[in-house]
């Protein structure tokens, strides 16, 4: 397949470079392009056919084990996976991506940035060890198939997460509450002997790249290092930080009126209805919509959320999307196992896009959907010849989840819900309500989780090889910390609390991607609002407007191929920063001053 694809480049290159030289001779000898260059597009054309090839294969692979948690399926992960990483961390191609760098300055752009991101694939699991990759690959499959396949219990009964996050947000019994809670954890156990392997297996393929530790690796996709990306989210959180303790307080007593207790320093875990408290939804009772959903069907949400980008320009989803995509959860008594982390795929870099969710009729879910599509719209954009398979990603990771956030945050607009039948057109909204609900969901506490509590402690294991006797300790330090929550009761080193976060497992040092998209999403929102509909950021509708269609494209179709610094500030004008999000939140942060006063605020 590969000397097919090398003679018939060839074949075709020879051709037009024939006539291409007559000019050069005759016309413009200036213009002549440098042997370098003609090495690198060979070498290139190559590269990108085999890296397309077994990203599909392996791809496929991945999608039948995290929809079918079966030994088969996870055996067949295991194949595909060293397959991959055989192409991927082939030492020739390690090499030659080497020695082509060190002639930047004859190498077009386009053509450095697929040479960077070779090296980053080959890191992955570079074949000059290939005993290290393949112990890597065999434990990565054995923690997807722990973590996908296991089986959650409430007293000595099976329960299901999407179960488990229900009675969190209706119990108000807190001995129910705790219970819960603490069989959410049950899976870390589980998960730590593995985890603790994979540590010094990921660490192990960075350094055979030249990479001190993993976390390196990861954030070396930014340009930037551990310390930089670190100190970045320590900054966005030093600049947020008056309105998150703001927002802390008023939580506390919001909380500890509701289940009748003394208002605590901090946050009792349990009280919060997330499991991990990076989201606090269903604590403002007049930005609750979920009634609006009762009569809706979980199709529906997956269609309206199509419906949101095909009202802007874009053109529907593949018909293989709707065949091949597992989108609704399954019964209770179901045999099939699957992953219940909500996510979409690119299956070929091409038209093979699919998405993995468990779509119920309610808010969550509907704002989910708009976002997972928001992969595949990215996916779909980029998909063209103009963007070779090796940089169909995005400017950098975090740009693919902030463009999911920002349609999430677009789909929680009351003017857009009006406009979809969702809220009535008589609808009255408590614009105070719900920017707090947007706040507490969606926004504030998530930036101390994934700026702080993840990053800091990932850095920790892989960049600090934290020893795995206080993996836990440090962790509950850091929630404590960065996030004022607390658990219900002492969490010793027997538990790995940090391992029930499926990225921890399966996406490791990449949660500060989230962070960046919460605050990139933020940006980009106001652009919109100020620039393009002239309305409010906080009240807006982005419904069936084409020129955000355009706008957004011209972001989307870039994928890799140029730096994420350049492409934000074309788009918007600005560099990273919290000033966007700050100022959608001003209004609120007034409202919580006049709510608080009087109150300790903080827990220090």
């Amino acid at each position: 397949m590969f000397v097919s694809v090398k003679f018939r480049t060839m074949r075709r290159n020879t051709f037009f470079a024939f006539r291409f030289l007559l000019f050069l001779f005759f016309i413009r000898p200036v213009f002549a392009e440098s042997p370098i260059q003609e090495r690198a597009d060979r070498f290139l054309a190559l590269a990108n056919s085999g890296y397309q090839a077994l990203y599909r294969v392996n791809s496929e692979a991945q999608w039948l084990a995290v929809t079918d948690v079966t030994p088969a399926h996870d055996a067949a992960v295991e194949a595909t996976g060293k397959a991959y990483a055989a192409f991927n961390g082939n030492p020739t191609i390690i090499s030659e991506a080497r020695d082509l760098l060190t002639h930047q300055n004859e190498l077009n752009e386009l053509t450095i940035r697929q040479l960077k991101q070779l090296l980053l694939n080959a890191a992955e699991g570079p074949m000059t060890n290939p005993d290290l990759v393949a112990k890597r690959v065999a434990a990565e499959t054995k923690q997807a198939s722990i973590l996908n396949g296991f089986e959650f219990k409430l007293n000595d009964q099976p329960i299901t997460v999407n179960q488990i996050d229900d009675k969190l947000e209706k119990s108000v019994d807190l001995n129910e509450r705790k219970a819960v809670w603490e069989a959410s954890k049950q899976s870390g156990l589980a998960l730590k002997p593995n985890l603790v392997t994979l540590r010094d297996l990921r660490n192990g393929v960075a350094k055979e790249m030249k990479y001190p530790d993993y976390f390196s690796l990861e954030v070396a996709a930014y340009g930037m290092t551990t310390d930089e990306m670190l100190k970045m989210l320590d900054d966005w959180m030093a600049t947020l930080r008056p309105l998150y303790l703001q927002l802390h307080t008023w939580t506390k007593y919001k909380l500890a009126e509701k289940f009748h207790q003394p208002v605590p320093k901090k946050i009792p875990a349990h009280w919060i209805n997330n499991r991990w408290g990076q989201e606090w939804p269903g604590l403002v009772e007049a930005a609750d919509i979920d009634k609006y959903f009762k009569d809706r069907k979980a199709e529906w949400i997956i269609k309206t959320a199509e419906q949101f980008y095909t009202g802007l320009g874009f053109s529907p989803l593949p018909q293989s999307f709707w065949e091949r995509s597992d989108l609704y959860p399954l019964p209770p008594v179901s045999k099939r196992k699957k992953n219940t982390h909500a996510s979409c795929w690119h299956i070929d870099l091409q038209n093979d896009i699919r998405s993995l969710q468990s779509i119920e009729p309610n808010a969550r879910w509907f704002f989910t959907a708009h976002h997972e599509l928001g992969h595949g719209y990215y996916f779909k954009a980029y998909s063209r010849p103009e963007v070779p398979y090796l940089l169909r990603l995005g400017a950098a990771p975090g740009f693919h989840e902030g463009v999911g956030e920002l349609i999430a945050l677009a789909s929680s607009q009351v003017p857009y819900l009006q406009s979809r039948g969702v809220l009535p057109h008589e609808f009255n909204a408590d614009k105070t309500a719900f920017l707090l609900d947007d706040a507490l969901a969606r926004s504030l506490p998530f930036i101390y989780f994934s700026c702080g509590t993840m990053p800091h402690w990932e850095a920790d294991i892989y960049a600090h090889n934290l020893p795995p006797d206080q993996w836990n300790a440090r962790w509950w330090k850091y929630v404590s910390e960065f996030q004022g929550i607390e658990p219900p009761s002492p969490r010793g080193e027997e538990f790995c609390d940090a391992a029930t976060k499926t990225h921890i497992n399966d996406t490791p040092a990449y949660y500060y991607n989230y962070a960046f998209a919460t605050v990139f999403k933020f940006q980009l929102h106001d652009y919109i609002a100020r620039k393009i509909l002239h309305q409010p950021p906080q009240s807006c509708n982005y419904a069936d407007n084409k020129e955000i269609g355009a706008w957004l494209n011209n972001i989307l179709k870039k994928g890799g191929t140029e730096d994420w610094r350049k492409v934000l500030k074309e788009a918007t004008g600005e560099d990273i920063s919290t000033r966007a999000m700050m100022e959608y939140f001003k209004p609120l942060l007034s409202w919580l001053e006049e709510q608080n006063k009087g109150r300790q605020i903080g827990w220090e």
